[in-house]
């Protein structure tokens, strides 16, 4: 079965997408886009979409950012991602909506330019590999900085703002580690090439404060589901000697999901596997996303 797109309106197939090779964002970067996953549930009764409102509203609060118009309203916009998963017969999948200007005008002036919506999606089981959720993974800290706020705006899934964190990533994986952690430009920890970071120290949950992340919707449920655990939960600066020293460490996001770390730059977090709280975050989270807990069930919305 080939997986269904929506395109400005219109479901479409796959091999109808097109995209010309004058396309402005391609070529300069200036578009915005949303991650998002779908789950089967435990029983494999039905699908749903994971924090379907808070991804949606985050795109458009990034295509306001740029300063690119969304031409649908919010409600349309998420039934078309209930859609395209529905029409696609997927269950674990995940979803791509994508804001970008596709006029073939090249030069810096976007004024009157139009821009397109594409909701794309594929079956997508496990970012690093179902081993890794319990093994964890190695990573080192990146020679590349994260974008300070006024440099690239920090609060929207802005395309271009990431090619930081792939160059970041690609540098890790060339240096025999799978993931890289970024300092920001005063050398405190920011996050992962493209998630959110946790540290767990004397059973305290600490994360960087927002001054220059990513405000994660994963990243707001693991401190729900930490607080909900009776877990303090601090968001202040974090040096990168804290890192070596932490009881656990992981990343969390869309895609890794709560991906333990179990060590960075070749020292060992704690024990060099994952940890006690890690575990706990981790099956509450994997829990509420295939509808397992009912505390959580208002994180996601059914596909007919």
């Amino acid at each position: 079965m080939s997986n269904t797109y929506w395109l400005n309106g219109k479901y479409i197939q796959k091999e109808e997408a097109y995209v010309s090779p004058l396309t402005h964002t391609l070529h300069y970067g200036l578009g915005a886009f949303e991650g998002v996953r779908s789950y089967a549930s435990h029983d494999e009764s039905s699908v749903s979409i994971f924090r379907l409102q808070e991804h949606t509203e985050r795109l458009f609060e990034s295509a306001k950012i740029i300063n690119v118009d969304i031409n649908h309203s919010m409600e349309e916009v998420m039934d078309a991602q209930l859609g395209v998963i529905e029409k696609s017969g997927l269950k674990d999948a995940y979803i791509r909506p994508l804001i970008y200007l596709n006029d073939e005008r090249l030069g810096l002036d976007i004024d009157d330019m139009n821009s397109h919506l594409m909701i794309s999606c594929w079956d997508w089981p496990s970012y690093f590999g179902a081993e890794a959720l319990e093994a964890g993974i190695d990573v080192m800290v990146s020679s590349f900085t994260r974008q300070f706020p006024n440099s690239l705006m920090t609060k929207g899934k802005i395309s271009g703002g990431y090619v930081n964190g792939v160059m970041a990533h690609d540098q890790a994986k060339r240096n025999g580690y799978q993931e890289a952690i970024l300092l920001d430009t005063n050398g405190f920890v920011a996050e992962g090439s493209g998630q959110n970071i946790f540290l767990i120290k004397k059973g305290k949950l600490i994360t960087p404060e927002l001054t220059c992340c990513l405000n994660g919707i994963t990243r707001r449920s693991v401190i729900k589901i930490a607080k909900d655990l009776d877990l303090d939960v601090l968001e202040r600066q974090i040096t990168r000697d804290e890192l070596y020293t932490a009881d656990e460490l992981f990343f969390c996001g869309t895609a890794v999901e709560i991906t333990p770390i179990k060590s960075v730059d070749k020292i060992n977090v704690g024990s060099g596997h994952r940890g006690d709280i890690t575990s706990k975050i981790q099956q509450t989270y994997l829990d509420a996303v295939r509808g397992k807990s009912d505390k959580y069930s208002d994180w996601l919305s059914k596909v007919k």
